[in-house]
């Protein structure tokens, strides 16, 4: 059956769908726009008006039940962009997202979308809501990466019929061919109240590069010098019980160049990352390694270029997060760093070279992975990765690998299809066999019939020293089987089942893992709702004793649970919204509850609140314990300019408290000040653990 897909994918003829189109409004001897949010420029006069948007949600290709209307203009430097979003009931405006950067899921927003060199897998991303917060991220037809962030502009404003706004983004703040006089471009826009999101051009609900419409009559772009400089200087004072209370002033440079207008060469000195926001505590109750997500900017930059066989954890040849931290989480020093990134022909390149502290004595301090794929048929690509280093371990390591992932939205006329291969090697020292991966997917992402299956073996020696793996000499199997019934109007969008199956068997033999789960129903409404039962059942086979947690282990064995649960959200656009996730049943040789509730308040939008808990009761044949891990956070908005970002959590595993206070002021775009408090307390003495205090400037200048 597989193998039928992969013939009929390759084969298949593109349906009738054409893509719009419209020439943006050149400004000559006329004063650009001033960014305010009103429209009475004179910029905006002949710029023609683009109002034929259709809903995508509920129903797809639907007449929206409010008009749209978007007109761009450009000049050498910049791209403008101006919305009108006409609203019948403007007093239920949904607008409570005041600090740039942050998602704002359940607000009235809108968002354009540019594939700046036409080549209809990538694009950038940029989001306002009727506050004139901006968010920004790296789009493709198969990757999303929010953290990505950039200098631009724009303001909004409330009017008595909807909401405008105005969007400026320079041409130094984002990569062009200047000889391409048509880029790809989207627009959609979302109105939370009716569950309805709205676009320019889309095909099965779908809103991929591949599918955007096209921007024509580009012409006479300036990109400057290419240079970007990020100075940063950073202050700090640090109190731990392992050292005396000390004073660091830490500057560092950050520099980016534009060697052509498609490929970048970057540079970092003495990198600090001090106001990165911390990673969310967790307990793990398994024998693998957690993966935690890539916050820091330099690592961000072009990091879609990095991606590799559409890998999501295990076996990833390259993750960022392997670089500056040790095998704790906790940073070590970053002396320099080179990075080169971008495009040349129909090639997509990545380089990366860091020196750094090493994790542990005798370990790599310095640290290499190249990247680059080539652009192929219509929508696909074929690459080859290699790293070099690995920083927490003394054995020297190397990697290589290459991947093909075939992609088509003309799948049986106007369906999506994606097939990934791919293989990996490493070379540690004193290893000579068992050190290859390799593995395939297949992926139907659809609305309506959703499906993916997914099979990748890890031979027992392979090891990315620069990557991630956290199962080893396994055959691994994940697939997953959704439908969902599109309802026509009424409190519910859809309503539908999903059936779900992971197996990690040993290549020596036995039973690693096993778990599938039957979503009996679940559903999505209007309002932002999401709803899902399910029972199922999961297996481990445990080849030697499992210590769970200190004093209490699980004798070597296989062992059966059956599970069941639910998971509740409700739409954050109210002024309360509740998560809340029961699993109940069987766990290894006894049993477990788990109960996970957020409770989340937005009294306005200057004020979000949130507790959130996860308690995991355990009741084994060898020992009781409950695990908890409680998670605060309080942001302030004073203004969009101003902004106090609180996160306090523990658990009482670790029996740890940590806070993470960021106070940030942003007085323009590229410009940030932060004063940083990170505290953490040992519960059980009573005592901080480690106390530090930094105040950071940043300023990102672009030539």
């Amino acid at each position: 059956m597989s193998a039928a897909l992969c013939v009929i994918a390759l084969v298949s003829a593109p349906a009738a769908f054409e893509p719009p189109r419209t020439t943006p409004h050149r400004l000559e001897n006329v004063a650009p726009p001033e960014i305010d949010g009103f429209l009475n420029d004179e910029a905006w006069r002949n710029a023609p008006a683009i109002d034929d948007f259709h809903q995508i949600q509920p129903t797809d290709g639907g007449e929206p039940s409010e008009r749209t209307e978007v007109r761009i203009a450009y000049d050498r430097e910049h791209i403008y962009v101006a919305l009108k979003a006409y609203d019948s009931e403007v007093r239920g405006l949904v607008a409570k997202g005041m600090i740039h950067g942050q998602t704002f899921f359940s607000d009235d927003r809108f968002e354009v979308r540019f594939d700046t060199f036409n080549d209809r897998r990538n694009a950038y991303f940029f989001q306002i809501n009727p506050n004139g917060i901006r968010r920004e991220a790296l789009v493709g037809n198969d990757y999303f990466i929010e953290e990505w962030d950039t200098v631009w502009h724009a303001e909004a404003r409330v009017q008595d019929w909807g909401w405008s706004a105005e969007i400026a983004i320079p041409l130094k703040s984002i990569a062009f061919d200047p000889g391409t006089t048509t880029w790809g471009l989207n627009f959609s826009r979302v109105y939370p109240r009716r569950g309805e999101e709205m676009s320019w051009s889309s095909r099965e609900r779908n809103l991929a590069p591949a599918v955007a419409g096209y921007a024509d009559g580009l012409v006479a772009l300036d990109q400057g010098v290419g240079l970007e400089l990020v100075p940063s200087v950073t202050a700090t004072w640090r109190d731990t019980l392992d050292s005396d209370p000390g004073f660091d002033f830490d500057p560092s440079l950050t520099g980016f160049y534009n060697i052509t207008p498609f490929l970048t060469a970057g540079l970092t000195f003495n990198t600090d990352f001090s106001a990165t926001e911390v990673d969310e505590q967790r307990v793990n109750l398994t024998r693998f390694s957690l993966f935690f997500p890539e916050k820091r900017d330099f690592f961000l930059r072009d990091a879609s270029i990095f991606e590799f066989g559409n890998l999501d954890v295990n076996g990833r040849p390259f993750f960022s997060r392997r670089i500056g931290l040790d095998a704790g989480g906790r940073p070590l020093d970053i002396d320099a760093g080179a990075k080169l990134s971008g495009r040349a022909g129909a090639w997509n390149l990545g380089a990366l070279a860091i020196r750094q502290q090493p994790g542990q004595p005798d370990a790599d301090a310095t640290l290499f992975v190249g990247r680059a794929t080539r652009n192929i048929f219509g929508e696909s690509e074929v690459g080859i990765i290699a790293t070099h280093g690995d920083p927490i371990s003394a054995a020297g390591n190397s990697l290589v690998g290459t991947d093909f992932s075939y992609r088509s939205t003309a799948f049986l006329g106007d369906r999506r299809f994606q097939a990934d291969a791919w293989y990996q090697r490493s070379n540690t020292a004193g290893i000579d066999d068992d050190e290859q991966a390799f593995g395939l997917r297949l992926d139907y992402p659809n609305d309506r019939i959703e499906a993916f299956v997914d099979w990748r073996r890890l031979e027992e020696n392979f090891n990315p020293g620069l990557g991630f793996a956290n199962r080893r000499g396994v055959d691994q199997i994940d697939t997953q089987w959704r439908y969902r019934h599109r309802m026509n109007g009424g409190f519910w969008q859809w309503l539908g089942m999903r059936a779900q199956l992971f197996r990690s068997d040993r290549i020596s033999g036995g039973l690693q893992s096993e778990a599938w789960f039957l979503n009996l129903f679940e559903g999505f409404s209007s309002g932002n709702d999401f709803f899902t039962i399910f029972v199922g059942q999961e297996t481990e086979g445990l080849e030697e004793p499992f210590e769970i947690i200190e004093g209490i282990t699980v004798p070597a064995g296989r062992y059966s649970a059956d599970r069941y649960g639910f998971f509740v959200e409700t739409g954050r656009q109210r002024p309360v919204a509740l998560t809340l996730e029961v699993v109940d049943g069987e766990f290894l040789d006894g049993e477990s509850t788990l109960i996970a509730p957020t409770v989340e308040w937005r009294p306005s939008r200057h004020v979000m609140a949130s507790l959130g808990w996860q308690e995991d009761r355990i009741r084994l044949q060898t020992g009781s314990f409950t695990s908890r891990v409680v998670r605060g956070r309080l942001n302030v908005a004073f203004s969009p300019e101003w902004a106090w970002l609180n996160l306090i959590q523990g658990d009482n595993i670790t029996d740890t408290v940590s806070l993470n206070s960021r106070l940030r002021f942003e007085p323009r775009a590229g410009w940030r000040f932060f004063l940083v408090l990170n505290q953490s307390w040992d519960n059980e003495t009573r005592r901080t653990r480690d106390l530090s205090v930094a105040l950071k400037a940043v300023v990102n200048l672009r030539l």
